[in-house]
């Protein structure tokens, strides 16, 4: 637990709170280090794959609007707009006006960004594997089930 102490953290004494928190935040950290870094081969963020993600596996052929994607991944409808016209202008969505609606718009993964995202798919889940490996399958079961349980009591 030494090498906590370089990032101020004190294990130990009894501040159960602060430790599970910042053990959080610094498991957090090292994972989204870790898929941010693999994502970078491919020119992604793990902000566009999730968006990518949603729009090829939830949306599908049809597309999904854009407040459907923003209220899916939680992101505001400001940002949600900044990140459509980046991948927009990477040509990795396609943006089409909704028949018999001409305000909303619908969006879809492009053929390119189905490509990017189908090449992407097996180290993305070999990085989540190797990282998860790191604990065992019964310790994977049950950080899953109290993360989901602390997940939908703060929701409420």
């Amino acid at each position: 637990m030494d090498d906590l102490a370089a990032f101020g953290i004190e294990v130990g004494k009894g501040k159960h709170q602060e430790e599970a928190f910042y053990g959080l935040v610094l498991v957090y950290t090292v994972l989204f280090d870790k898929i941010a870094k693999y994502l970078a081969t491919y020119s992604l963020t793990p902000a566009k794959m999730n968006v990518l993600m949603v729009l090829k596996h939830q949306g599908g052929p049809n597309g999904m609007s854009q407040r459907d994607i923003g209220q899916r991944l939680m992101v505001t409808p400001s940002n949600m707009t900044r990140m459509l016209d980046k991948l927009e202008r990477e040509k990795l969505i396609e943006r089409s006006s909704r028949a018999g609606d001409k305000r909303v718009k619908v969006i879809r993964v492009s053929a390119r960004g189905s490509q990017i995202l189908d090449n992407a798919w097996p180290g993305y889940m070999k990085t989540m594997r190797n990282v998860m490996d790191k604990l065992s399958q019964a310790e994977q079961k049950a950080l899953a089930e109290l993360m989901f349980r602390w997940f939908r009591d703060l929701r409420n």
